[in-house]
């Protein structure tokens, strides 16, 4: 069995729906996601291992929690999904990472943030030093650059991309963009990833979804375009990473990049089906 590490923030989202744009003055009537699930455990470490964790890889979140409602809520959310919690760290003195996420209607979205503490435990480097694959999302930078340091030699790397430099600062990025094996991003990304990625190690794979115009797939420099059946959805959260996710286990499974890719695809429409 492929022991993958995950490492990223924890977050809960409490996402609301908008009923006018909202620009951060006055007051503007919403709603909550009409099945009740507020707040909504989430982040990429989430969405993403849910899926490696559903295709039978073992899978374990290496993230931060507070001593609190929306830490408990969270493990629950991973244990159920299938994944190992022994990487999720709970941290003393500090809160869960929260997400407040603004939907407007014309399906702009904003979100507030506040972040927790996040302590890299012993056992957490002890995860890292037995995993075949590290998976590398949003999180503190500081931790993310250990983590990089201590992957064993012969694990693989995938990143799923965010360009922000408080958790990719630019040198971090480079090193990351050099060592990845796979890399996801959005066609927004795609571009401040390629700025890291110069001189990136042979076989590297990227995944750029592009919303309703497909997935387009770079491999080894053969380029190749995946259609989808475009969806029309108000609440995309976790759809890109839910993509990252079953292509990861696919690959993992001995598919090709393009198969892959597929699987991807067909993860990311369930679950925005479901959320209907």
């Amino acid at each position: 069995m492929t022991k993958v590490v995950i490492s990223g923030y924890a977050t809960v989202d409490y996402v609301v729906h908008a009923a006018a744009r909202f620009t951060g003055q006055g007051t503007v009537a919403m709603r909550t996601p009409p099945d009740g699930q507020w707040p909504r455990p989430g982040g990429a470490v989430l969405y993403a291992g849910r899926q490696l964790a559903a295709a039978g890889h073992g899978t374990w979140p290496l993230t931060w929690i507070g001593d609190d409602q929306d830490g408990a809520c969270y493990r629950r959310a991973a244990v159920s999904a299938g994944m190992e919690p022994a990487g999720i760290a709970p941290v003393s003195d500090t809160s869960t990472t929260r997400c407040l996420m603004i939907y407007d209607p014309d399906g702009g979205h904003g979100c507030l943030l506040q972040v927790g503490k996040t302590i890299l435990s012993d056992g957490q480097r002890a995860l890292l030093a037995a995993s075949d694959l590290l998976v590398l999302t949003a999180g503190p930078a500081d931790a993310t650059q250990t983590l990089l340091h201590g992957l064993p030699p012969a694990a693989r790397l995938a990143w799923i991309v965010k360009p922000d430099s408080a958790c990719f600062p630019p040198d971090l990025a480079r090193n990351i963009g050099g060592r990845a094996d796979w890399l996801f991003c959005n066609s927004s990304e795609r571009g401040w990833l390629e700025t890291y990625r110069q001189g990136g190690r042979s076989g590297q794979v990227v995944f750029e979804t592009r919303g309703g115009d497909g997935v387009a797939v770079d491999a080894g420099g053969i380029s190749a375009l995946l259609p989808v059946a475009p969806l029309v959805v108000r609440d995309p959260t976790g759809a890109g990473d839910s993509f990252a996710g079953a292509a990861l286990a696919a690959l993992l499974d001995g598919a090709a990049p393009i198969e892959a890719a597929r699987h991807g695809v067909a993860a990311a429409a369930n679950l925005l089906r479901r959320r209907g």
